[in-house]
């Protein structure tokens, strides 16, 4: 694990309200990512990564949260019709590398973090799935100072 600051920006994706019991809900959102062309609805330009972002959170980790799947845009960018925009506020975080087989490394890795004693944030957390390299996603967990 590493430490890491970011400053504030905008995701622009599909979102949902979804529970990490409720894996179903979770693979739902990401087939309907699959399914629309999202980075092609932008009229900005968008980054090439996609970015997951977990938000809006009722308490812990087993409790409902706001789950958006997108691309990182300029904050005044046009949101089109259908889908969401999400500030993730500038905080302090701790950083893992999941590389290996996908999704299985990076359930993994976020098994590890819900085990572990980080003292989170619940502000909005975030994975970036690398355009590049299929077998990496780099999660970004918001952490209390």
């Amino acid at each position: 694990m590493q430490t890491a600051e970011n400053e504030e920006f905008v995701v622009v994706g599909l979102s949902a309200r979804v529970r990490n019991d409720r894996p179903s809900e979770i693979g739902e959102l990401w087939a309907r990512f699959r399914e629309n062309d999202v980075g092609g609805r932008l009229d900005a330009e968008a980054s090439s990564d996609v970015y997951c972002v977990y938000h809006d959170y009722a308490g812990g980790h087993m409790d409902p949260y706001q789950m958006t799947i997108g691309y990182r845009v300029a904050p005044d960018t046009a949101i089109p019709e259908g889908l969401r925009q999400v500030t993730i506020p500038a905080q302090k975080l701790a950083v893992f590398q999941a590389e290996g087989a996908q999704p299985q490394t990076l359930v993994a890795q976020w098994q590890a973090i819900w085990n572990g004693d980080l003292n989170r944030a619940y502000a909005a957390d975030f994975d970036v799935y690398d355009a590049n390299r299929k077998d990496r996603v780099v999660v970004h967990v918001g952490i209390s100072t």
